[in-house]
C-alpha cells in the first residue's frame, strides 16, 4: 500500500512538493521561536549548567510520555487525525504560558517547599533549585525541545516519507530541506525585530515581546495543519480514504515494537548514528552557551544575539541545502559525511580557544587580541552551521534511509529512534556532563573532558555511517 502511494503521489504536480516546502519552513519558523524563548527565559536566570539537568530530569521523562501516547493513538487514530492531534496541544500552550502563566511566575513558585531544600543542595548546585522555583520555564524548555524531535523529525518528516519512493526523495528532500530550513533567514531578523523594538519602546517589554512570538507561533501552527490538509487534497481520492480509514501502523504495542525494531540491524544503524550526532551536538553546544551566557546575561540581549544566530542558521542552511544535491550525486556516503566533517572542522578551533586560558594575547605591543571573544564567534559559527547541517545534509540522508522500509519499522522505528534515541543520545551525554559540574563546579573549567567525549562521539558517528550506508544500498541497489 504505502510503494502504490508513494508511486502515484510522486507522480503528482508540482503542487506537493510545495506545500511539503512551506510545511517545513512553518515547522522551522516555529522552532527557531521555541529555541530563541527556551533559552533566554531559563539560561539567562539559572545559567547554561542548568541544561544537562533538565534535559535528563524533564526531558528525557517528557519524551517517553510523548511517545507512549504517540504509538497508543497511531494504533487507534488514521495519520490524517493523528497529525492534528499531536500539534494541537502545542497551539494551547503557547498563548497560555504568555498570557497567563509567565506573568505570574512569582506566584506559581513553590516557595515554601524549596525553602526546606535549598540548605541541603550544595553552593554550585543551587540552580537546580532555581530549576524548581521556575518550574513553568523548565516545562517550557521541554515542550521546545520536544518540537524539533516530535513535530519536525517524527510528524513532519513521516508524513513527507508517505509521499516519496526512493527516487522521488533522493530527487526532491534536498530541495524540501534546503529551502524549509532556509526560513532562517526570514525569522531570526524577524525575532530581532520584535524584541528588540518591544524592549526599546516605553510603557513595554519583554512580557510584549513574549505574546507577539506567541501570536505568531499558533499562526504558523494553524498553517502548518492546513497546509498538511492540502497534501490529502491533492493525493488520489481512493488513497486518502484508505488512509483516512485505516490505522496508522500495526497494532505491535510499543514495547514489543521496540524489541522487533532493535532486532533490526538496518535500524539499528539508523540509531547508532542517531546517538552520535546528539552526543556530539550537546557537548559543543553547552560549552559555547556557557560562554554565552556570561556576555548575554539578561532575556532581551540574549534573545536578539539568538535571533542573529538564527540568520546565520538560515544562510548556512541554504548553502549546505545546494551542497546537498551535490554530494548525493554523488553517492550517498558523501553526503552523510559532510556533517560530521563540517561539524568537526568548527567545533576542534573552539575547544582549543576555551581551553586557553590567557584572555588577551599581546603582539609586540602593537596589537591584543581577546580571545574569549574570538572563541565565541567560532562557537556561533560552529552551533548555527552544525544545526544547518543536521536540518539539510543530515536530515536528507537520514530521511532518505527511511524510505525502503515497510510500515511497522518506519513508524514505529522512526518514533523510537527520534525519540528514545535522541533522547537517550542528549540524557546520557547530559549526565556526564552533571558529573563534571559537580567535580570541576563549571563546565568553562571541564572544557578538556567535553573536547574529548565529543571526538569520541565524531569517531563513533563515521563507523556508523559506514556501516548504515552498507545496509541501505543492499536494500536499494537490488
Amino acid at each position: 500500500m504505502t510503494k502504490m502511494f508513494s508511486k502515484d503521489v510522486a507522480g503528482n504536480s508540482n503542487s506537493m512538493l510545495y506545500l511539503q516546502i512551506a510545511m517545513m519552513s512553518c515547522c522551522i519558523f516555529n522552532f527557531d521561536i521555541l529555541w530563541n524563548l527556551k533559552e533566554s527565559l531559563l539560561i539567562t536566570r539559572l545559567g547554561a549548567e542548568v541544561i544537562p539537568f533538565i534535559k535528563l530530569c524533564v526531558v528525557m521523562p517528557v519524551a517517553f510520555v510523548f511517545l507512549i501516547s504517540y504509538s497508543f493513538l497511531a494504533n487507534r487514530l488514521s495519520k490524517r487525525t493523528l497529525f492534528i492531534v499531536a500539534i494541537i496541544p502545542f497551539l494551547i500552550w503557547m498563548p497560555l504560558f504568555s498570557i497567563v502563566i509567565y506573568p505570574n511566575l512569582e506566584a506559581f513558585a513553590p516557595t515554601s517547599a524549596l525553602d526546606l531544600l535549598s540548605p541541603l543542595i550544595p553552593e554550585h548546585l543551587q540552580f537546580i533549585v532555581g530549576m524548581l522555583y521556575y518550574w513553568p520555564l523548565t516545562l517550557f524548555f521541554a515542550l521546545a525541545e520536544l518540537w524539533g524531535s516530535a513535530v519536525i523529525c517524527i510528524l513532519f518528516w513521516t508524513a513527507v516519507n508517505d509521499f516519496h519512493n526512493t527516487q522521488s526523495a533522493t530527487r526532491q528532500y534536498p530541495l524540501i530541506t534546503m529551502i524549509g530550513s532556509s526560513a532562517s533567514i526570514i525569522s531570526g531578523p524577524l525575532l530581532y525585530y520584535c524584541v528588540s523594538r518591544e524592549v526599546t519602546t516605553p510603557g513595554s517589554g519583554w512580557q510584549e515581546s513574549l505574546k507577539i512570538l506567541s501570536l505568531l507561533f499558533v499562526i504558523f501552527g494553524l498553517l502548518i495543519l492546513l497546509l498538511n490538509e492540502y497534501c490529502y487534497r491533492l493525493t488520489p481520492e481512493k488513497i486518502t480514504e484508505s488512509l483516512s480509514q485505516n490505522q496508522t501502523t500495526t497494532n505491535l504495542p510499543l514495547m514489543a515494537s521496540a524489541r522487533y525494531l532493535f532486532r533490526c540491524p538496518y535500524l539499528a544503524s539508523i540509531a547508532l548514528v542517531m546517538l552520535a550526532y546528539c552526543v556530539a551536538i550537546n557537548m559543543v553546544e553547552l560549552a559555547w552557551k556557557s560562554q554565552l551566557v556570561e556576555q548575554y546575561p539578561s532575556e532581551a540581549d540574549y534573545s536578539m544575539f539568538m535571533g542573529k544566530v538564527a540568520l546565520i542558521n538560515g544562510i548556512g542552511s541554504l548553502l549546505c541545502g545546494l551542497l546537498t544535491p551535490t554530494l548525493l550525486n554523488i553517492s550517498w556516503w558523501a553526503a552523510a559525511f559532510a556533517t560530521p566533517v563540517i561539524l568537526t572542522a568548527t567545533a576542534l578551533p573552539f575547544f582549543l580557544l576555551a581551553m586557553f586560558q590567557k584572555t588577551q594575547i599581546n603582539f609586540m605591543g602593537l596589537c591584543c587580541i581577546d580571545l574569549p571573544m574570538i572563541g565565541l564567534q567560532i562557537g556561533m559559527y560552529c552551533h548555527a552551521l552544525g544545526k544547518s547541517a543536521k536540518y539539510t545534509l543530515f536530515d536528507a540522508t537520514k530521511e532518505i534511509t527511511f524510505v525502503p522500509l515497510d510500515a511497522e519499522r518506519k513508524y514505529k522505528g522512526k518514533a523510537a529512534i527520534e525519540l528514545v534515541v535522541s533522547r537517550v543520545g542528549k540524557s546520557g551525554s547530559s549526565f556526564f556532563q552533571q558529573i563534571l559540574i559537580a567535580l570541576f563546579g563549571s563546565l568553562s573549567l571541564a572544557m578538556s573532558w567535553l573536547a574529548g567525549a565529543f571526538i569520541l562521539a565524531i569517531a563513533l558517528w563515521l563507523v556508523a555511517i559506514k556501516k548504515l550506508g552498507r545496509h541501505y544500498h543492499a536494500r536499494t541497489d537490488l
